[in-house]
């Protein structure tokens, strides 16, 4: 089975959110593909912006909980998950491949995501 997940925000806890139901679905053996789109883009560069406004991201950073980076490495680290970064939001702020984190897989469009996860489920977190 696949499942696309969409990411619109760089709110720490949505970004945990996704990486862990990333890790949770790679590890029973399904792909998953991550389109990161407009402010998520924000959280995936090599000087990732991301917010901690809302009371659960604000306790996470006070507690140390593990980060949605290291989440997204194990996931990766499956072979199962892809994550992409969006075409539009990428030229939107001006960002290239080389300023997005290894984790990247490659930027590319809506349509191309949704060709890769055509006939499985979709989550969006916004």
């Amino acid at each position: 089975m696949k499942t696309g997940i969409i990411v619109g925000s760089n709110e720490r806890s949505r970004l945990t959110y996704a990486a862990m139901t990333s890790v949770i679905i790679s590890s029973m053996g399904d792909e998953v593909y991550v389109f990161l789109t407009m402010d998520a883009v924000k959280a995936f560069t090599k000087n990732p912006e991301v917010k901690n406004e809302d009371v659960s991201s604000k306790t996470m950073v006070e507690k140390k909980e593990e980060d949605y980076m290291s989440l997204f490495r194990k996931a990766k680290k499956s072979g199962k998950v892809k994550i992409y970064a969006c075409s539009y939001a990428s030229k939107l702020f001006n960002y290239t491949k080389d300023d997005y984190v290894d984790l990247v897989d490659e930027i590319a469009g809506i349509t191309s995501f949704s060709m890769e996860v055509e006939g499985g489920q979709i989550i969006s977190v916004w």
